[in-house]
């Protein structure tokens, strides 16, 4: 059994795969954190398709009907990513250190089981990545161009209990409610993305396989501010005050209101001991400008990024990375 601890690479995936067509399961079982599921996914194309493409795992919404020799039960071991309910799983192609992402409604695990007691034990930092990494699912599916009244509603109720829970978790693991509160939020979360989307911060996450950042922990530098970018957008200021009302913070009118979500996300941040800047987060100048007009240039391509509430160019795109690096 291969222990992930970041997100998976594509050899790990046929290797992974290789052994399922030796065992030949009528059901695969994803025990673990989203990397661990996200495998689970593409070594389950790979098992019902062993002849498959490989471009063509990639084509989004490309992939041919599963489920023709087992289906896939999901039990998340931490509370973040959301993969247990979702249509999406990424990879690190590790010479070029960029991700791919397979898009397709057939790798929706079958069956998600929520059970709070298995992240009881994550550590704080695994605790406060991965709850960063729900949050930015739900604050960036909320404001989405795709967004709608059913995805809207579980981001909500997402973001609301990561605000409530979220810090308890952090600081105290053993605290029942909080871990439990976290694990659904991060569900809820999942489900919001794969009926919208996500924005510009999941675009930019280059800066995880570049500089071996964690997913969530890169998230948490990004959000800020990319959601002060998003404030020259009426739509997600509309929408980051509705958030804002909804948990509880106050503000004279819209602008207010946002501007106090955003460092109500700052404060979580500081709480959680996270680096708020890239070079906090151990990267140095010349490491960073090394791979900036790559990262810039992978991050406008996006999907995400073109859809994102606020359109950006790559000159935008090149200033939040800067802004995201110095603080």
């Amino acid at each position: 059994m291969q222990v992930l601890k970041r997100e998976p690479t594509i050899d790990e995936i046929y290797l992974g795969a290789k052994s399922l067509l030796e065992f030949q399961p009528d059901l695969i079982i994803a025990l673990g954190g989203g990397s661990v599921i996200d495998a689970a996914k593409a070594m389950w194309i790979l098992y019902e398709y062993p002849t498959i493409d490989r471009e063509k795992i990639f084509i989004p919404f490309a992939i041919p009907p599963l489920r023709n020799k087992a289906r896939l039960v999901a039990i998340p071991s931490t509370s973040g990513t959301g993969s247990e309910t979702s249509c999406a799983a990424v990879f690190i192609e590790p010479n070029k250190k960029t991700k791919h992402l397979i898009l397709s409604r057939e790798i929706i695990p079958d069956l998600a089981i929520l059970d709070p007691e298995i992240p009881m034990t994550m550590p704080p930092r695994i605790t406060a990545s991965s709850g960063m990494d729900a949050l930015s699912h739900a604050l960036e599916s909320y404001v989405f161009t795709l967004s709608n009244d059913f995805s809207e509603a579980a981001a909500l109720k997402a973001i609301k209990l990561i605000f409530e829970n979220l810090e308890r978790a952090y600081k105290n693991g053993k605290d029942q409610t909080a871990r439990e509160k976290m694990h659904y939020a991060a569900t809820l979360a999942g489900i919001a993305i794969n009926n919208s989307g996500t924005g510009l911060a999941h675009a930019m996450d280059h800066i995880g396989p570049q500089f071996n950042i964690p997913h969530g922990v890169a998230c948490a530098i990004l959000l800020p501010y990319v959601m002060e970018f998003n404030l020259g957008s009426e739509r997600a200021r509309k929408k980051y005050a509705e958030i804002a009302r909804f948990v509880g913070l106050n503000g004279r009118n819209e602008d207010e209101l946002s501007k106090g979500l955003i460092e109500e996300v700052r404060r979580l941040q500081s709480a959680l001991n996270l680096p708020v800047t890239i070079k906090a987060a151990g990267v140095t100048e010349e490491e960073f400008f090394s791979v900036l007009e790559l990262m810039v240039k992978h991050s406008s391509e996006n999907f995400s990024a073109k859809l994102n509430p606020r359109a950006s160019t790559p000159s935008d795109i090149r200033e939040l990375y800067l802004k995201a690096f110095h603080g």
